[in-house]
């Protein structure tokens, strides 16, 4: 009797365990998620994820997922463990789009364009971001959980779930409904096959979401890009639905609080983008580097896309727009092929050294550098760095560098033929 006692009581407390795990996780995934979103949407908080609430379920799985797996793989080298956790969350990540477009009918994201696809569900790149969180979760978050979950009084770790299930079955069912609405109308707005539009198309439109549920309709398209992408593809294929007032005031209400990144579009924005980086990219100098190597092409272009980024982002968040840009511009700015040699008079790797190079080269021929300017460039490589960055400006251009060199090195990794 006392071994069935201590096995339920075990079986209790390995419960409440994983599923404060799966709260606590679910939260820090939403905190992630709409930082990244609040970022893209020019600094206006954007609540992420599918839930109106402050969770992304799908990291608390992951995050559970992969503590349920380490009881198993611990005693294999770390590098395989995060494999392995990356394969895991990968194939949560291709289960819950097949799950998501089961439901609604409709894609919520596309990795199509990405090199290394399953079905456009999941990528290699995206692969590994799961890799990498799931190593800062082993080696820093996760005491912290431990931590904390023991800090929680025993009944309030009774409790929590408890009202956690209760809430999260309301907003499951609300946000449910929102995601059905809206995939209502998108998909009779591309199931249209003829401009000419029947009064009883404009009333099943109207009456797929009212125009006063405007507030919840735009959030699937701020949450989730590529909802927003077919949106406007499938307005844009029939001209004459501007003429449904319905229509049209949904059309301006979207245009007036969902700005979209466009490199294209955004004349103005190109306009002073260019104006910004004229001096320094026209200079012979600075041209070289249209001839070096780096990643899938060349440090010229690598540099203009870290800039453009950097320039929509300083934009967004009100920061100093010309100084990111121009240090953007001027972070990698050496004249060599790292692969093949590294900087003159040092012995330290390239990763570690070209920050200084280029800074000396900045300051020859662009002469003074602001702070800002020379703090992006000499800490873009941090962590490597041990001083950190101190600007708001340093630290974003260290993360968008990032951001872009990982993508352009599985292009590289993919794409390069062997035998140039």
């Amino acid at each position: 009797m006392n071994n069935i006692y201590n096995l339920l009581l075990i079986s209790q407390n390995w419960l409440k365990y994983y599923f404060l795990v799966f709260i606590i996780y679910s939260f820090i995934g939403w905190i992630v998620e709409s930082g990244y979103r609040t970022i893209l949407e020019k600094g206006r908080f954007v609540n992420s994820g599918s839930l109106f609430g402050p969770f992304v379920p799908i990291y608390g799985f992951g995050a559970t997922a992969i503590l349920l797996i380490r009881l198993h793989v611990s005693s294999l080298a770390f590098p395989v463990q995060i494999i392995i956790f990356s394969v895991t969350a990968t194939a949560l990540e291709y289960l819950t789009s097949y799950i998501l477009e089961k439901k609604f009918s409709l894609r919520f994201w596309d990795y199509s364009s990405y090199p290394l696809n399953i079905n456009g569900r999941v990528c290699l790149l995206y692969s590994g971001f799961w890799a990498l969180l799931s190593a800062i979760q082993i080696i820093y978050i996760q005491s912290f959980v431990d931590q904390f979950i023991k800090n929680i009084p025993v009944r309030l770790q009774i409790i929590i779930p408890v009202l956690f299930l209760v809430y999260v079955s309301l907003d499951i069912f609300y946000s449910t409904r929102l995601y059905l609405r809206f995939a209502r109308v998108l998909l009779n707005l591309k199931g249209l096959k003829t401009k000419k539009i029947s009064g009883e198309i404009r009333a099943r439109l109207q009456n797929s979401h009212p125009l006063h549920e405007m507030k919840s309709f735009l959030r699937p398209l701020k949450i989730f890009p590529y909802l927003r992408e077919e949106f406007s593809e499938s307005i844009l294929r029939f001209p004459g639905l501007s003429n449904i007032p319905y229509l049209k005031m949904l059309g301006k209400n979207i245009q007036d609080k969902i700005e979209t990144l466009s490199f294209e579009n955004n004349n103005t924005d190109m306009a002073e983008f260019k104006n910004i980086c004229k001096d320094i990219i026209e200079h012979p100098e600075y041209q070289k580097l249209k001839n070096i190597k780096h990643h899938d092409k060349d440090i010229y272009t690598h540099n203009l896309k870290v800039a453009w980024i950097s320039y929509l982002t300083a934009k967004k968040l009100n920061l100093h727009v010309k100084e990111m840009v121009r240090g953007a511009l001027l972070h990698d700015f050496f004249f060599y092929d790292w692969r093949i040699k590294g900087a003159k008079d040092t012995f330290l790797p390239h990763g570690f050294t070209h920050p200084f190079v280029s800074r000396k080269n900045a300051e020859k021929f662009f002469g003074h550098l602001t702070p800002i300017e020379r703090d992006i460039i000499m800490k873009h490589m941090w962590p490597l760095t041990v001083v950190p960055p101190r600007y708001s400006e340093s630290f974003l251009v260290s993360l968008i560098d990032k951001f872009v060199a990982s993508k352009e090195l599985v292009q590289d990794v993919l794409y390069t033929n062997p035998h140039d």
